[in-house]
């Protein structure tokens, strides 16, 4: 059994889509593969799937996904069916909500937190 925090963007499962460092894309991205964003997005993101905001990365927008791990900058609120993680550096500006919530000393949050139903790994 994973702990809270224990699962990884596993790119060797699916396939990632990632938005490279320097590269910035307008509009809603969706889709059921994982996504990794190291540059910018402005627009909502709504996966099946997991979510990871590097560090330098950028969002504005709402994001939903199964997993999100930010470690740059998110302007808008951020939902998990499973689990957000907020690492060292990161920045949301912005509500979250999800039954699990990791927050890494050096984070930063502003918003409220909802802790939603269920149980990490089970749909909210």
């Amino acid at each position: 059994m994973k702990g809270i925090g224990s699962e990884r963007l596993d790119v060797g499962q699916a396939t990632a889509t990632v938005i490279a460092r320097d590269t910035r894309v307008e509009g809603q991205l969706s889709g059921k593969r994982p996504v990794r964003v190291e540059g910018a997005v402005k627009g909502g993101i709504r996966l099946e799937a997991s979510l990871e905001i590097v560090e330098g990365a950028l969002v504005e927008g709402d994001v939903h996904a199964t997993t999100v791990r930010v470690g740059g900058n998110v302007t808008g609120n951020v939902t998990a069916t499973t689990l957000i993680e907020l690492q060292a550096g990161a920045s949301v500006k912005g509500d979250v909500a999800a039954p699990a919530l990791h927050v890494v000393e050096g984070a930063h949050l502003e918003g409220r937190v909802q802790m939603t139903k269920g149980t990490p790994g089970q749909p909210a």
